[in-house]
């Protein structure tokens, strides 16, 4: 019995033409898809389910003269964090770069919220996440033992000093001191001679924002008794959502114990652990 892959094997094998051409899906014809390429605007047949948004760029394959939509020339997001929204759009912020998607009516949405996306002719939000789940651990590579690895460690507490642990929000004011602690997760799974690629912290949207918010690194894997120090400091580039953060301070991590927080500050203020699981999450990404 022949089947479809020996029928397509023959067909590209012995007799067709076949090209594969990136174009800009333009909207329907019917029930094909209208794509720019070549200098001209053709209809094509739906390779599968996928519907692509208006002017997305997708692959298009010629066989003998007649055109099938394969797909989009790179992964749509699946996931995202608010930016903004205006006039009923929201702007996400993705591991493919910003999108804008349309949202459920009467639902608001707020900067620093992690939504889940749904990429089918455009981008609209399905949801607001109710947590980020942990990214699973990327093996090493077939043959080698190095390779490129993305981890995620969750606080196990948080809390604000002033003269004493006193709430587990994490405060930057100017007399509070705001930590998340990992006890030894971090040195004891990143390896000492690892390379930081990237370092980001999931900081929840902040309940107030006022003034300097110093963050940097510390010496203690639970709350310690006392006044706790907070060292090589620096103002991160945003304050919700997943921000990038010094390498170097995962450098320090990676062999000591530790954890990271704001130092003093104007009037600042995170939701912990208690309110928000995710509160203070650590990714990191590294070589091996």
């Amino acid at each position: 019995m022949i089947g479809d892959a020996d029928t397509v094997l023959g067909i590209l094998g012995g007799k067709s033409q076949v090209r594969v051409i990136a174009g800009a899906y333009r909207g329907l014809d019917g029930l094909r898809a209208l794509v720019d390429f070549d200098g001209g605007r053709v209809p094509a047949h739906f390779a599968t389910g996928w519907r692509p948004g208006l002017n997305d760029p997708v692959w298009v394959t010629v066989v003998d003269g007649v055109a099938f939509l394969l797909g989009p020339t790179a992964p749509p997001a699946s996931d995202g964090t608010v930016v903004s929204v205006a006039s009923g759009i929201a702007t996400i912020s993705t591991d493919i770069g910003t999108v804008e998607a349309t949202y459920n009516s009467g639902v608001t949405l707020t900067a620093g919220q992690e939504v889940k996306l749904l990429a089918h002719g455009g981008y609209h939000v399905v949801g607001v996440k109710s947590t980020s789940p942990t990214a699973p651990t990327v093996p090493d590579g077939p043959g080698g033992g190095g390779g490129r690895k993305t981890v995620t460690f969750t606080a196990i507490d948080s809390g604000s000093y002033q003269a004493y642990w006193w709430n587990n929000d994490v405060w930057s004011s100017a007399s509070n001191k705001g930590l998340w602690f990992y006890g030894n997760k971090i040195r004891d799974t990143i390896p000492d001679s690892a390379v930081i690629v990237r370092a980001q912290i999931y900081l929840p949207p902040p309940i107030r924002l006022t003034g300097a918010r110093p963050f940097g690194v510390h010496g203690y894997a639970t709350k310690p008794p006392g006044a706790p120090t907070i060292s090589s400091t620096s103002t991160l580039p945003g304050t919700s959502g997943w921000v990038d953060i010094p390498t170097n301070l995962i450098d320090h991590l990676k062999a000591n114990t530790g954890g990271l927080g704001f130092d003093i500050g104007g009037w600042n203020i995170w939701p912990g652990v208690q309110r928000d699981g995710q509160s203070g999450a650590i990714r990191v990404t590294y070589d091996t």
